[in-house]
């Protein structure tokens, strides 16, 4: 299967996740508790935001939007199981994930009681915190695996193998270069 610019860009929104929410994990019990800053302002909290926008983007709704389950839909592959369940957990998510993504993440908003709507997803409390941090990690693990599959499958060959090693070289914090 020839790639598609479709497809491709897929894959490079879901590598970008990955690093975004791989930073958000490496922040979450050292700043987390130790502080001073509200949650929104230490590297944990603005990381987590982020990644919480951009995981939004890949699976808006709009037709001009990339759309993971729908982009891949379109040729045969081992994810579409994952994925439909994946949306399905997103699902509940999706609509504070807009505000998220709209009035903290990407745009901003220019009060705080419109800022706080969509932020009980990052409540530890409400039990909604702990399981949308548990479908983030799963969202960037099953990421990752199509990512590899991509590699593989998709660009083939030596090109698709040192595409491979290198972004699990960044994931994982260092460069092929520094071997």
């Amino acid at each position: 299967m020839a790639p598609s610019e479709e497809l491709d860009i897929t894959v490079e929104r879901m590598i970008r996740f990955c690093y975004l929410a791989e930073m958000t994990w490496e922040y979450s019990h050292i700043e987390a508790s130790s502080s001073t800053l509200p949650l929104h302002l230490n590297r944990f909290g603005a990381l987590f935001f982020e990644t919480a926008g951009f995981l939004y983007s890949l699976f808006e709704d709009r037709n001009d939007s990339v759309n993971l389950l729908r982009s891949w839909r379109v040729f045969e592959n081992p994810f579409m199981d994952e994925l439909e369940t994946i949306r399905s957990r997103l699902e509940p998510f999706k609509p504070e994930l807009e505000k998220v993504r709209n009035r903290i993440s990407f745009h901003g908003s220019r009060n705080r009681s419109h800022e706080k709507d969509g932020l009980d997803i990052f409540n530890i409390e409400s039990g909604r915190g702990p399981e949308f941090a548990s479908l983030v990690q799963k969202i960037q693990l099953t990421a990752k695996n199509m990512i590899e599959w991509y590699c593989m499958n998709v660009l083939q060959g030596s090109v698709g193998s040192e595409a491979w090693r290198s972004f699990e070289a960044e994931l994982k914090g260092y460069s092929i270069a520094r071997k």
